[in-house]
């Protein structure tokens, strides 16, 4: 494969890139989902160059919708606000993640966003995360839902019982569940909730179902905070409906770590390292056939439709506190950590030996057994696995960076 790998200029210029533009088309062919993955979210350099690479599939592809693993209410709606570029900046740095709404490293995205946006351009923003952590989501839920709820004839202690609910998760989420009591009344009035919207026939795609598939979503959260349900189903369900019903038609981007945009669980499943091997042996056959990723579940949803492109690094540094950022919090950018030493037999390493600095890897090419070494499911580990399954493509940088 590296012998195959197609070299690039890290730092291409979208408008004048042609070598990586008719790589990519090979790989993508006619698909109008692309997922754009990274090893770590403190991976500066896979940030940087996939707003490049946004630029890139924008320009000369035509995608014009960038869907981030991140909070679907805040994200979502809070793009609906945005009408002038100067808004895009406070936008994204209080409604997403603060390694791709704050950092540096993801200036030249935004800056970008902001250029189509001046120019009269269309490229649309919005989150399919069910963890709410945006500012929007936090301060404005109750307000927004409250009036809906009235009006469908939601009972007040059960929108009270809901508040609740919603207020244990903004507050404490996996540290401190609230009481069973308090957990099923929460799932009892989103039920109801539902059921009441239903009854007034709430279209999927107009306002009364973008409020269902909130709710939805909002159970979902719960579930997986309190009782460790799949946040990987959740989020494709968010993806799914933006993509049948806010966005239609549309070619969407999707930018997550490389893990969720995994097309095939077996990938993981089947890894022949020691790793993983102990939480993957503790897993019942009921777990195995249940797990599922966001790549996954979309690549069943839109057959045909769906590319995932993984990143990787050689070496380099990469923001060690990225994690942090998870329940939106601001973290600090310049703590940095060295990126793992490669095994000698890993696909890093074969790239690093032959020099690249950068190079787009096709899998499409391997067989459904073609296992090989890489950190692609995760920077913190190098395992054995039939990545073809799962990735499309994937591209190796040869030098990391942190965020800042």
């Amino acid at each position: 494969m590296a012998r195959d790998a197609v070299p690039f200029d890290a730092a291409f210029d979208p408008a004048q890139e042609r070598t990586l533009a008719d790589a990519l088309a090979r790989i993508i062919g006619d698909r109008d989902i692309v997922m754009l993955g990274e090893s770590s979210h403190g991976d500066g350099a896979s940030i940087r160059l996939r707003g490049r690479l946004v630029e890139l599939l924008h320009r000369r592809f035509g995608f014009d919708v960038l869907a981030f693993e991140a909070d679907f209410w805040s994200v979502t709606r809070g793009w609906d606000d945005v009408s002038q570029s100067e808004q895009i900046r406070p936008f994204a740095q209080s409604n997403i993640y603060d390694f791709w709404g704050r950092a540096p490293a993801v200036d030249g995205l935004w800056a970008y966003v902001e250029t189509v946006c001046r120019a009269g351009g269309r490229l649309d923003v919005c989150g399919f995360d069910c963890r709410l952590k945006g500012a929007k989501a936090r301060s404005g839920v109750v307000d927004v839902l409250r009036p809906v709820a009235t009006a469908v004839g939601l009972p007040d202690d059960a929108f009270e019982a809901f508040v609740r609910g919603y207020a244990a998760l903004q507050s404490a989420e996996f540290d401190a569940p609230p009481e069973p009591a308090v957990q099923e009344a929460y799932f009892a009035a989103l039920a109801r909730f539902v059921s009441l919207l239903r009854r007034d026939d709430a279209a999927p795609g107009d306002a009364g179902g973008q409020v269902l598939a909130e709710l939805a979503s909002l159970d979902a959260w719960a579930r997986f905070a309190w009782l460790g349900h799949s946040r990987d189903e959740a989020m494709a369900a968010n993806l799914g409906w933006l993509i049948r019903h806010r966005y239609p038609g549309r070619k969407v981007i999707v930018w997550a770590h490389n893990n969720h945009i995994l097309k095939d669980s077996s990938v993981y499943l089947d890894v022949r390292d020691n790793g993983p091997a102990a939480q993957i042996a503790a897993m019942t056959d009921a777990q195995k056939t249940a797990l599922s990723y966001v790549g996954a579940v979309t690549s069943r949803a839109f057959p045909d439709r769906v590319c995932a492109i993984a990143t990787t690094l050689g070496r380099g540094q990469f923001s060690a506190l990225s994690h942090k950022a998870l329940d939106g919090s601001e973290i600090d950018f310049s703590v940095t950590r060295a990126v793992p030493p490669q095994a000698p037999d890993s696909l890093e390493a074969e790239l690093l030996n032959r020099g690249s600095e950068a190079a787009l890897i096709d899998f499409n090419g391997l067989a459904h057994d073609d296992f090989f070494r890489s950190r692609l499911l995760d920077l913190s580990f190098s395992a054995e696995a039939p990545y073809g399954r799962g990735y499309d493509a994937a591209i190796y940088l040869r030098d990391g960076d942190g965020l800042a």
